[in-house]
């Protein structure tokens, strides 16, 4: 998923959320942001996470050795112990500047359990032990296969995300994971330490852009429903689902207030959103309104776009 898409799902579940509560929609806004911060804290934790792994296998490496452990155990930890992408993150200096003493970041909590460690660089780990990594590319393909089949799934650790972090179902964390492994594919040979992390926000790009779509949406409410109740065959728009609605309220938005989206990519990623949130009835029912909604605006000249055209 998307940045993009997921920052729109985020404004959905808070435009419903401030619809259902009926709290200030400023005070809703801070509350969003607030759990957007928390998807930045959860990715910084991640990555720290690794680095915390890597110096278990360290010091796994040594009690092993020296007590003639299984060889290809200690292979295995020294292919997390000495592996070149870990090296370069550790001395990345953004990663370095995170105060790491605040309780939000769970890895705190799992290194009070050394059982959980040990799992992760010991249990079920045939998959690899016959897999050389000589070149860089072959090292960096091991760790973010070691990352996807051990560590995301790991129960120990999503319990410890869920008690620590704010989090909104799984797509906060698939996310968080999603810019893991993109930060692990950056990282070449060359790579300097001073390497910047994933910008969530993309120079406030994503936040902008989000803030924006959150507060138009509301402000033009009334137009918005206008457009819908005459574009949806007589529907009275009190039948219409809240959710359904607040779809067909953002989208729409996106055509007349944010120039820079090709109107396709728009009905795309909410029919993409429609099959995470709606029936499915309402896919059809919601492309056909989108259709009809661009159509009229685009006959009476009120959707501007830049770039390489409407659609």
């Amino acid at each position: 998923m998307s940045i993009r898409r997921h920052f729109r799902i985020k404004s959905l579940q808070f435009l419903y959320a401030q619809y259902l509560s009926k709290i200030d929609s400023r005070e809703v806004e801070k509350n969003m942001l607030k759990s957007i911060e928390y998807l930045h804290s959860m990715y910084i934790s991640l990555l720290y996470l690794i680095l915390e792994i890597r110096k278990k296998a360290l010091n796994f490496e040594s009690i092993y050795y020296n007590n003639k452990h299984k060889e290809k155990d200690i292979s295995f930890i020294r292919k997390i112990a000495y592996n070149p992408i870990i090296k370069i993150l550790s001395k990345n200096k953004y990663l370095m500047k995170y105060n790491f003493s605040d309780k939000k970041f769970f890895w705190k909590t799992l290194k009070k359990n050394e059982h959980i460690f040990i799992s992760l660089l010991l249990d079920n780990k045939k998959i690899f032990y016959q897999k050389t990594c000589e070149s860089f590319e072959e090292k960096k393909y091991f760790l973010i296969k070691y990352y996807k089949e051990f560590i995301i799934p790991n129960k120990n650790i999503i319990e410890c995300i869920e008690d620590i972090h704010i989090i909104n179902g799984k797509e906060d964390l698939n996310i968080a994971h999603s810019m893991v492994c993109k930060t692990l594919k950056f990282i070449k040979y060359s790579t300097p330490f001073d390497f910047k992390l994933y910008d969530i926000y993309k120079n406030n790009e994503n936040k902008k852009f989000i803030i924006n779509l959150y507060r138009n949406t509301i402000f033009y409410k009334d137009q918005l429903n206008y457009l819908i109740s005459n574009t949806s065959n007589n529907w009275d728009i009190n039948r219409i689902s809240k959710i359904d609605l607040i779809i067909l309220q953002m989208a729409i938005c996106e055509f007349l207030y944010f120039p820079n989206i090709p109107p396709k990519a728009t009905i795309n990623e909410y029919i993409e959103i429609t099959k995470i949130f709606c029936m499915e009835k309402s896919k059809m029912f919601i492309n056909g309104i989108l259709d009809n909604i661009f159509k009229l605006l685009n006959k009476q000249n009120k959707i501007f776009k830049v770039g390489k055209g409407l659609m």
